[in-house]
């Protein structure tokens, strides 16, 4: 789930998909996010052998997401 909506950011922020509703910087960060910690969690889940820290690691982006979205609802111009 996690690379899917990290592929999705990722082409929002191309320009290849417009259905982003934040800024270009945002949805930036949204596809490193959830791309670099999805397949990091896939990773530590599969190779390692540790479904355990791999949710936890496949959790991170999520909690990170809120808080981006946090600060951008703060220090946005909303118009």
């Amino acid at each position: 789930m996690n690379v899917y909506l990290g592929l999705r950011a990722l082409l929002n922020a191309i320009g290849v998909l417009q259905t982003s509703k934040y800024s270009q910087a945002t949805t930036v960060i949204f596809a490193v996010l959830f791309l670099g910690l999805g397949a990091a969690g896939f990773y530590v889940s599969i190779v390692k052998h540790n479904p355990k820290l791999g949710l936890m690691v496949a959790f991170g982006p999520w909690v990170l997401a809120l808080v981006v979205l946090f600060i951008t609802m703060i220090t946005s111009d909303y118009k």
